[in-house]
């Protein structure tokens, strides 16, 4: 139901989330990430700088809520806000909208459910940006930071898809903890070694101690945690307004805000098609 329908006077806002602080607070060199501004200013021209990205771009965290819901239910339909995980001679490096968005998922240590929270979560990146993307089913790679845009002895002669995994905090490579803050999420988006600024592939690593449900019931559910760090993976950064998913407390709402969707929209098939960088050869 519609919360901002007049015909319910009864209606009120939803009781506050989880406090979900942003980690990007973490890391003192990244540039600052106000509204207007690109959160990555420099041109991510390596795979090096899409890690870098991915570091930065940790999501949505564990805790109680900074920001009450109601700021957020307030909100909804107001903001119009967005940025991009990085940009090039003024225009966001983004995915060849033209071609499928490939992945897979390690579902190792994640709760039941999960898969259809990615695959919910994928229907509505797609509705939001005309990329489509294919499930290439079920796979035991590890998330971890380094991660290599190109593995032929596993993916075949391809760029790597997209990779989804559940991670046990306590062994993963991934400090899922800054500053007393732990995360639930962490992901980001990948450019070939090439030096090309065109996302190939991307990782997304949920902590699996996460206590959040699946579902997308609540904004503490994980349903949107998946869809925040999918988001990250097509290319938008973090934003400061509520009622926006992009938010790095994801904004107190369990969707795609307006802002959200006109950031897609600049990232998807409508601003054309790219050339997709070709694998390394040999």
């Amino acid at each position: 139901m519609d919360m901002q329908d007049r015909s319910s006077p009864d209606v009120r806002p939803p009781l506050p989330p989880p406090v979900r602080p942003d980690l990007a607070d973490a890391f003192p060199s990244v540039p600052d990430h106000a509204l207007g501004r690109d959160f990555f200013r420099s041109p991510a021209r390596s795979r090096v700088a899409g890690l870098v990205a991915l570091v930065v771009a940790s999501a949505i965290l564990l805790g109680t809520a900074i920001t009450p819901a109601l700021r957020a239910w307030e909100a909804r339909g107001k903001s119009k806000e967005f940025t991009f995980m990085a940009s090039h001679a003024g225009d966001p490096v983004r995915w060849n909208p033209c071609e499928s968005i490939h992945y897979v998922v390690n579902l190792g240590t994640a709760p039941a459910g999960s898969l259809q929270d990615v695959q919910d979560a994928v229907l509505r990146l797609t509705d939001a940006t005309g990329i489509a993307f294919v499930y290439d089913g079920l796979s035991t790679e590890v998330p971890v930071l380094d991660r290599d845009v190109y593995q032929p002895d596993r993916y075949g002669d391809r760029w790597a898809p997209v990779l989804i995994g559940w991670v046990d905090p306590r062994t993963s490579s991934i400090a899922f903890v800054a500053n007393g803050q732990e995360a639930a999420g962490i992901a980001g988006p990948l450019t070939p070694d090439t030096g090309a600024d065109v996302y190939v592939s991307g990782v997304v690593a949920i902590n699996a101690a996460d206590a959040n449900p699946p579902g997308f019931a609540s904004p503490g559910a994980q349903g949107p945690v998946v869809l925040h760090e999918l988001a990250h993976v097509l290319g938008l950064g973090h934003i400061k307004a509520q009622g926006e998913l992009m938010e790095p407390s994801g904004g107190g709402v369990t969707d795609l805000g307006p802002g959200d969707l006109e950031g897609l929209r600049a990232l998807g098939s409508s601003a054309g098609c790219l050339s997709t960088p070709g694998v390394p050869s040999g």
